[in-house]
């Protein structure tokens, strides 16, 4: 195995993923406006996919649920030292749940990268609730 391979199995010089959100608060039946921002790593790698998701997640249960996703697939370089942007709206569901104190929500995305690396972070945020 190569040196290089090496690092990048280690997660060493890999790329790295940067969440950028429009607000920290958003309403039952708004939209989650955002962009991802991924720097190249010391080697040259292609994004084969990003994945955007809306989780809950019951600490109490210890559970999550996805309650919206995004998948998009597509086929860009990953350049040593060089930033790349994808933007992204995420719809919020006008019939989610009310949420206890024991749950929270959070933006998680998903960068895949060729030979089956990911770069995988969780943002937390905050759905207003409104009583009907």
């Amino acid at each position: 195995m190569l040196f290089h391979e090496r690092l990048l199995k280690n997660k060493i010089g890999m790329p790295k993923a940067c969440l950028y959100l429009d607000n920290d608060v958003y309403s039952k039946g708004g939209c989650i406006n955002g962009q991802i921002e991924v720097k190249g790593g010391s080697a040259k790698k292609k994004i084969k996919r990003y994945d955007i998701d809306l989780i809950s997640i019951d600490q109490f249960q210890k559970k999550e649920e996805t309650i919206n996703s995004r998948s998009v697939f597509c086929s860009h370089d990953c350049s040593p030292n060089k930033t790349g942007t994808f933007s992204f709206v995420l719809n919020i569901p006008d019939n989610i749940e009310k949420a206890a104190e024991t749950k929270k929500f959070c933006v998680l995305i998903r960068v895949v990268l060729e030979n089956a690396h990911s770069i995988i972070q969780k943002y937390p945020i905050h759905i207003n609730q409104l009583v009907d």
